[in-house]
C-alpha cells in the first residue's frame, strides 16, 4: 500500500501533541540561548553528525540548501527526539529525561535535478533545565529550586540550485523565535513562611540568512560549505514575583522591561564525503561558530566560549538490484563527534562532549518512503574540572515520505 504524504502529516501531528512532554534537560543548557541545534535529521546524526556535504535522495538536509538539489520527489519529513541524561556532581547524581517533535521539513522539485524548495521549522536550540538545592534558614529548613524550560525555534524558507554539472548552490531565510522561562522557588518547610515564586519571561525573535555550496570536483567527491552571517534577536521581558501558602496565591509585583537586542554571531561549516565503489561513503564535518563575539545590547559578554565541532560518519549505502533482500536494501551508519560547548565555567574551564553513533534506514514502498532511526551516546563534561559530568543517550527517529507533484499525469 502506497503511504501517503497527508497520511504522514496527520501521524506528524498526532504523534507531536502526544510526544510534547518536556523533562529538565542538560545542565550546561542553563546560559544565553541554551544548546544550539545544529541538526534534527536521523540520518545525519547516526553518521556522527555530518551532513554538509552528503547529497542523499531522502534527506531534507536543514544546514545546506545546496544539497536538496538532489531530492527527486516531493517530500515531507517528521524528525523525533528522547534524550536520557544521567549526571552527577559532587553533592550527588541525577536523571533527566526529555521527549519531543525534533523538526518538519517539506521539499519540492520545481525543476528535476535543477531547482528545488524547501520549508521547514526546526529547533534553534534547548533551554531546559530543573535543580534543587536544600538549605536553611536559621533553625527552619527550606529547598530552592530552579527550574527553566523553552527555546528557540526556526521556521527556513529556501532552495538549491544546480549552476553546472559540478556546482550546486542554495540559501535559506529562518525566522527565529521563541519564549525562555526560568523560575526562582524557595519552598519553606515550616507552613509558618510564605513560599514565593520569581518568574522571568524572555521572548526572542529576529531574521538571519544563511548560504551553502556543493562542488563535485571528481567522481563520487563531494565538498561543501556553509555559512550564515551574524544576526541580531529582539527579546522583550517580564518578570512576575508571586507569593503563596497552602491555596492562597497573590502577585506581588509585574515588571515589563524595555525591549532590547543581543547579536547572534556569524557560523561557519565545511563537510567533504565520498563514495567508494558505490557502496561506502565517508564523510566529515567541521562547525565553528565563534560565541566568544556574543554580545547583549553591543556590550561583549564573558564566560562563553567559541564553538566547534568535528563529525565523522560512514554509511553503507542500499543494494540498487531489485532483487535484492530487504536487509540488502537498507542503510547502515556509523559515527564518531567531538565539540567544545560555549558554556564556560565559572572558574574559566572549558566544556567539552564526545561520543558515538549508529543508525539504520529502513526502506518502504519501494524508493518512495525511508525511516531512519540513530542511536547516540555521549559525555559531556569532566568532574576533574567542571561542576557537572553528563552522560547522554539519544534516540532519534525521522519519517520520510514521497510523491511526484506537479507532474503530468497527477
Amino acid at each position: 500500500m502506497k503511504i501517503k504524504i497527508s497520511q504522514i502529516l496527520l501521524v506528524l501531528g498526532i504523534l507531536a501533541w502526544g510526544l510534547n512532554t518536556v523533562h529538565a534537560g542538560s545542565y550546561y543548557n542553563s546560559r544565553g540561548l541554551g544548546e544550539i541545534k545544529y541538526f534534527s535529521n536521523a540520518q545525519a546524526l547516526g553518521m556522527g553528525g555530518s551532513l554538509i556535504a552528503v547529497p542523499d535522495r531522502f534527506q531534507i538536509n536543514v544546514l545546506n540548501p545546496a544539497s536538496l538539489v538532489f531530492i527527486p520527489l516531493t517530500r515531507l519529513s517528521g524528525d523525533f527526539l528522547h534524550e536520557a541524561i544521567w549526571n552527577k556532581d559532587k553533592l550527588g547524581n541525577g536523571f533527566v529525561k526529555y521527549t519531543n517533535l525534533n523538526g518538519i521539513s517539506l521539499a519540492i522539485p520545481l525543476k528535476m535535478d535543477k531547482l528545488v524548495t524547501s520549508l521547514s521549522i526546526t529547533p534553534t536550540s534547548q533551554f531546559d533545565y530543573e535543580y534543587s538545592i536544600p538549605d536553611s534558614n536559621g533553625s527552619y529548613g527550606i529547598t530552592k529550586t530552579i527550574k527553566a524550560s523553552g527555546g528557540l525555534n526556526k521556521i527556513s524558507f529556501g532552495f538549491g540550485f544546480a549552476v553546472t554539472k559540478h556546482i550546486d548552490l542554495g540559501s535559506y531565510f529562518h525566522y527565529n523565535f521563541g519564549k525562555l522561562e526560568a523560575t526562582w522557588m524557595p519552598d519553606y518547610v515550616s507552613d509558618l513562611f510564605w513560599d514565593s515564586n520569581d518568574k522571568l519571561t524572555r521572548k526572542r525573535w529576529g531574521i538571519n540568512w544563511s548560504g551553502g555550496i556543493i562542488i563535485r570536483p571528481i567522481s563520487n567527491l563531494y565538498v561543501g560549505a556553509v555559512y550564515s552571517g551574524k544576526y541580531k534577536l529582539a527579546h522583550h521581558i517580564t518578570e512576575d514575583n508571586i507569593t503563596q501558602k497552602s491555596s492562597l496565591m497573590y502577585e506581588v509585583d509585574h515588571f515589563v522591561y524595555e525591549e532590547k537586542k543581543i547579536n547572534i554571531p556569524e557560523f561557519w561549516g565545511f563537510g567533504m564525503s565520498y563514495i567508494f565503489n558505490n557502496k561506502y561513503r565517508l564523510s566529515s564535518d567541521i562547525i565553528y561558530q565563534p560565541w566568544s563575539k556574543f554580545q547583549k545590547e553591543n556590550n561583549l559578554t564573558t564566560n562563553y566560549n567559541d564553538i566547534y565541532r568535528i563529525g565523522i560518519g560512514f554509511e553503507l549505502l542500499p543494494s540498487t538490484n531489485m532483487l535484492a533482500k530487504y536487509h540488502e536494501k537498507m542503510t547502515y551508519r556509523a559515527g564518531f563527534f567531538y565539540r567544545q560547548l560555549d558554556f564556560q565555567d565559572d572558574s574559566g574551564d572549558n566544556v567539552t562532549e564526545y561520543g558515538m553513533s549508529i543508525g539504520t534506514g529502513f526502506p518502504y514502498y519501494g524508493t518512495w518512503g525511508r525511516i531512519d532511526v540513530a542511536l547516540r551516546y555521549g559525555k559531556r563534561g569532566n568532574m576533574s574540572s567542571n561542576p557537572v559530568e553528563e552522560k547522554i543517550f539519544q534516540l532519534f527517529i525521522s519519517v520520510t515520505g514521497g510523491e511526484k507533484w506537479f507532474s503530468r499525469g497527477n
